[in-house]
């Protein structure tokens, strides 16, 4: 098991209709611990399993400098965008205590740092799609 201290960031998305809401641990070393709420819903989520990622499994180098430059995740918008109905979810990260607006709905006119963060996030969650259950 991580220690605390050893937490780089943690991811959260708040699930959809055909996806229960999770929460993606991310450590210094690259490792992470992917952990889904599946509530009052558990049965229909069913091939949906926690799972957890050896270490460097993730760029964590690289997601680590980006946040470091971009300091407080708090300062990311939380625009708000049109999603659908069944498959919209929102998407933050938490980083030194702060959390994101929706990552999700940042576009072309925000700062490239929030764009290389959301960037970062998609291929985390392309590698956990390739690996396991659906995570964002």
């Amino acid at each position: 098991m991580q220690q605390k201290d050893n937490v780089l960031a943690v991811i959260t998305n708040s699930g959809s209709t055909n996806t229960p809401a999770s929460t993606l641990t991310l450590y210094q070393d690259g490792s992470a611990v992917l952990a889904y709420q599946k509530g009052k819903s558990a049965a229909r989520f069913t091939g949906f399993h926690d799972q957890t990622f050896s270490a460097g499994t993730f760029a964590s180098n690289k997601l680590a400098t980006l946040l470091a430059k971009i300091q407080d995740v708090s300062t990311i918008p939380d625009h708000g965008c049109l999603k659908s109905a069944s498959f919209g979810s929102t998407t933050t990260i938490t980083f030194q205590g702060k959390t994101s607006g929706d990552l999700t709905c940042l576009s072309k006119e925000d700062t490239s740092l929030f764009l290389d963060l959301k960037h970062q996030v998609q291929t985390m969650h392309k590698h956990i799609q390739n690996s396991t259950s659906s995570f964002l």
